[in-house]
């Protein structure tokens, strides 16, 4: 009786091989989805281009435009910006006022924020909501934010 040897897929080790593979795996789990950008301009390579780390989290958040006032999630956060889940995301370059409360916080955090990119609910691939990017937040709100992302983001290491 003979026995079989199924060939087993390699897996590389080279970077940047890596990275190629998963900017196309990237790719083709987007190519039906609809994100748009404020500049369509940078949107020339799938790189990663936040200056800072995310930190995920599921926090209650009040934004209001000229338009509108609502109540959504932030599901991510950084030092720079946040992530609204929306199934309304507001149109790139809307500026918003932002408020949310961090846990073990009395006073809630209040910036003011751009929305950088927005994702509508078209797609089953992807989240719907939209990027904000701080534009303007008092001394008092950002160390509460900071300390809140250094905190999760360290808590997160193991």
């Amino acid at each position: 009786m003979k026995t079989k040897f199924r060939k087993t897929r390699k897996f590389h080790t080279d970077k940047k091989l890596n990275d190629r593979t998963k900017l196309k795996n990237i790719h083709k789990s987007s190519r039906n989805s609809k994100i748009i950008k404020e500049d369509k301009k940078e949107d020339k390579s799938m790189v990663e281009r936040r200056k800072e780390k995310r930190a995920v989290v599921e926090l209650e958040v009040r934004y209001s435009s000229q338009e509108s006032f609502a109540v959504e999630w932030i599901t991510n956060i950084s030092k720079g910006g946040l992530f609204i889940k929306s199934e309304n995301p507001l149109p790139p370059g809307t500026p918003l006022k932002i408020t949310f409360s961090v846990p073990g916080k009395d006073i809630p955090v209040q910036l003011e924020g751009v929305v950088r990119w927005s994702a509508p609910p078209t797609s089953p691939y992807v989240v719907p909501g939209m990027g904000i990017e701080i534009v303007k937040i008092d001394e008092r709100s950002k160390k509460i934010l900071d300390s809140f992302v250094d905190e999760i983001l360290s808590s997160r290491r193991i």
